[in-house]
């Protein structure tokens, strides 16, 4: 009885030793489906980092430069390395294998496809490429976005330099940089609004200068005057005609106007009996 025990914990001690692997080993290996087990290929694990470096990166500089928007001007570095090692990580082959075939497309939830998709959604959501000019993947700021800039910072300083005066002289002050701001914006725009093409650093930079110009100091205020008096004008005009049919209503020509027609109708039949008495 002890030597059948003995020979039956053997085996079992053997097998337990064949199976047992280092965790950490396993978890840098894929199973390939032929029954063996082999490691990524380093060259790739080492741009998949780069890639989630970047990623992280870009997705810290974006969440920092959220309020006020200046995600595209101050993340494009971030941007730039995030969209190299994507493609990097597509195009870089070991041993006839892509490494993006290695990492992504393999499962539902596909990791690095989400999350560079989403990403660069913010950055096209924003119309972020709009304010640059590229070359090479090299970005450099256009010389529209840099004259929108010149006035915004030259209205914003204004403002800032007379805001603890009364808010009637910081209009008056300032009424024509916001203007000339105002109608530089209008034409960075294909359809005068800007939502849909203008870069969203500008967009939110002329948003913001509106609401203090109009909310905040009231300055619109200043240019109801000429509003009130064109009212008035059309009002009165307006009225003209009403006031001519009222007058010719209430004319003494007007009152006779009856009986000038039934004397009128009156001749007629009279003429008409005449007529056919002669014939």
């Amino acid at each position: 009885m002890l030597k059948f025990s003995v020979v039956l914990f053997f085996p079992f001690t053997l097998l337990h030793a064949h199976i047992s692997y280092d965790v950490p080993q396993l978890a840098s290996m894929e199973f390939a489906g032929q029954g063996y087990l082999y490691p990524y290929p380093e060259e790739c694990f080492e741009i998949l980092k780069a890639f989630a470096d970047s990623a992280s990166n870009f997705t810290l500089c974006s969440i920092i430069n959220a309020r006020p928007i200046r995600l595209c001007e101050n993340c494009v570095k971030h941007y730039v390395k995030f969209h190299d090692k994507y493609k990097e990580l597509l195009n870089t082959a070991v041993n006839g294998t892509s490494c993006g075939s290695i990492f992504m497309s393999q499962d539902r939830l596909n990791v690095i496809q989400r999350h560079h998709d989403g990403m660069l959604g913010i950055w096209n959501t924003g119309n972020c490429n709009d304010c640059f000019i590229w070359s090479n993947e090299t970005a450099t700021l256009k010389n529209s976005t840099l004259k929108f800039y010149e006035k915004f910072n030259d209205t914003m300083q204004c403002i800032v330099l007379n805001i603890n005066t009364d808010e009637k002289i910081v209009c008056e002050k300032c009424m024509q940089k916001y203007l000339e701001l105002d109608e530089f914006y209008t034409t960075l725009s294909k359809d005068k609004i800007g939502v849909d093409s203008v870069c969203m650093d500008i967009v939110d930079s002329m948003n913001r200068t509106r609401s203090i110009w109009s909310k905040t100091l009231s300055c619109c205020n200043l240019r109801r005057t000429p509003e009130v008096v064109f009212l008035c004008c059309t009002g009165i005009i307006s009225f003209l005609p009403i006031l001519f049919y009222i007058t010719l209503r209430y004319c003494a020509p007007i009152k006779d106007l009856p009986n000038v027609l039934k004397q009128s109708r009156f001749k007629q039949s009279f003429m008409r009996s005449i007529d056919s008495r002669t014939s």
